[in-house]
């Protein structure tokens, strides 16, 4: 939704933002669920060395993604293609799948628990509304 509303300004920033987290060694997720060039534009792709295709609708898409075609004959659920850095192949591995009901049985459990028991001077906003140290 933010490429399609304000896309130059959201691209220049999405990349910046890529240079910084590389920087600081953080590693920097996006996600589409539209992989489409105007979208994942090259500035962005530049940005991001490493990518992940899981299971797209056309060669096309896969080829958004990943520079070339591969990712429309993945079987899903957690089937998918990594390309690392300075690389042109992809690999494919299979991450693990985890059902939308096992997510919500487990929610269930936790909450089933009870209620959080919260440490007060960690929670409690001082003065200047931060939380103590």
């Amino acid at each position: 939704d933010l490429m399609m509303t304000a896309g130059k300004k959201v691209e220049e920033l999405i990349a910046r933002l890529a240079q910084k987290a590389r920087a600081a060694g953080i590693h920097l997720v996006l996600a589409t669920q539209r992989p489409s060039v105007d979208i994942i534009t090259g500035l962005i792709k530049a940005n991001i060395p490493t990518r992940i295709a899981f299971t797209v609708s056309s060669k096309i898409d896969s080829r958004t993604i990943l520079d070339q075609g591969g990712a429309e004959s993945l079987l899903g659920m957690g089937d998918m293609l990594y390309l690392p850095p300075n690389s042109s192949i992809p690999i494919r591995v299979h991450g693990a799948f985890v059902r939308d009901q096992e997510v919500h049985d487990v929610v269930k459990d936790w909450q089933a628990r009870g209620k959080p028991e919260y440490i007060d001077n960690i929670t409690k906003g001082g003065e200047d509304g931060e939380g103590s140290n």
